[in-house]
């Protein structure tokens, strides 16, 4: 993608051949009217005054502070290519587990006394089912026991006492886990990947800027149609594989469609180098790491709707300051084939142009402010 062809070079090859045409006709028409002496100073005018530089300049300088824009905002991208790509996608992509939630398991239901007596089983564990259990307990703000003659059995749980009582951990299915004592009598608890808390506001946000969000995951449909629901995601594909999300981005690209993907996991690579932009999580695997065109630095998945709107301000203020170089260009160069700006005057007018290149990057940051103050994405 970083090889592709820049708009705005073509442009400064194209007029920087327009000025030597017009310096050209300058000369032949003053030579003609006035004599070759005349015809020196015109000419010299428009070579000096024209400045193509501005038209080169006006890619680089927008995305270099679009690029700063976003990475005060959490979100790190490769280069001023990705950034700019990243304003002309129109569908967003997302993985589950570690992006739109926070990649770690919460207790989700649970009766306290339940909780109870299971965090006394668990404190002694380093497993996450343990940890979530724990740290539930904890939250809740209720006391712990101490388990006696606890033992953990890999792949089939835990078992221990507890208030003297024998008490035993296994696993009832996808996230839940089942708490039994020496009557057999039985308590659920239900476990889930939580939310990230920014996800739906930014999904909402990024909807409202025109594009499509779906969510792609491994999981079974149960858990996706969950956490779709929550994040405020229509489009949803569950149980499907690494190869499988690669083949979706790029079904959705043979259809016209630009696509965003954002993923942390092993699993998320082939999707990421795939993609018209590929956005990974910091603490993803180092494989999606190596394959993406930005990452996100902070534990949240708003810094891909910040990025967002930092890449359509750059191209907003590189669009504009193309026009205004043009303008000025053709307003300047015209002045100096007419005999009206002298050679001088043309050197002092000359820098003007770059000037407003430069000014129209330092705007980047304020539009972009006042874009997240008023909502537009």
């Amino acid at each position: 993608r970083s090889l592709r062809p820049v708009r705005g070079d073509r442009m400064a090859a194209w007029f920087t051949a327009g000025t030597l045409l017009a310096a050209a006709l300058t000369f032949g028409g003053w030579w003609l009217g006035a004599g070759a002496a005349a015809a020196l100073a015109p000419t010299v005018a428009v070579l000096v005054v024209a400045c193509p530089c501005a038209l080169a300049l006006s890619r680089p300088l927008a995305a270099a502070a679009g690029l700063g824009a976003a990475a005060r905002r959490g979100l790190l991208l490769r280069s001023g290519d990705a950034l700019l790509d990243l304003a002309e996608v129109d569908l967003v992509a997302l993985d589950k587990t570690g992006t739109v939630t926070v990649g770690a398991l919460t207790v989700v239901e649970a009766e306290d006394e339940a909780l109870r007596v299971a965090a006394g089983l668990e404190r002694y564990s380093a497993h996450p089912i343990a940890r979530a259990i724990v740290e539930e307990g904890g939250r809740r703000g209720i006391p712990l026991p101490r388990g006696e003659d606890v033992r953990e059995t890999a792949g089939e749980g835990i078992a221990g006492r507890v208030d003297g009582r024998l008490w035993s951990l296994a696993s009832g299915g996808p996230g839940e886990v089942l708490l039994l004592d020496d009557a057999g009598e039985t308590a659920h608890i239900r476990l889930a990947d939580a939310l990230r808390p920014d996800a739906r506001a930014t999904v909402a946000a990024l909807e409202a800027g025109g594009l499509d969000v779906a969510l792609l995951t491994g999981d079974h449909a149960s858990a996706a149609e969950r956490i779709a629901r929550a994040a405020g995601i229509r489009e949803f594909v569950a149980r499907v594989d690494p190869a499988g999300k690669a083949r979706w981005v790029e079904a959705r690209q043979r259809q016209g469609r630009r696509v965003l993907f954002g993923g942390d996991g092993l699993n998320d690579g082939p999707a990421l180098a795939v993609a018209d932009v590929g956005i990974a999580m910091a603490t993803g695997a180092a494989s999606s790491l190596l394959v993406a065109d930005g990452v996100v630095t902070t534990a949240a998945v708003a810094p891909i709707l910040a990025g967002r709107r930092a890449a359509l301000a750059a191209r907003r203020m590189m669009r504009a300051t193309r026009r205004w170089s043009i303008v000025y260009n053709g307003v300047a160069v015209a002045a100096a084939m007419a005999g009206v700006v002298n050679p001088l005057v043309a050197a002092v007018l000359m820098p003007l142009s770059s000037g407003m290149v430069i000014w129209g990057a330092s705007r980047v940051e304020s539009l972009l402010r006042w874009e997240e103050r008023w909502g537009q994405s």
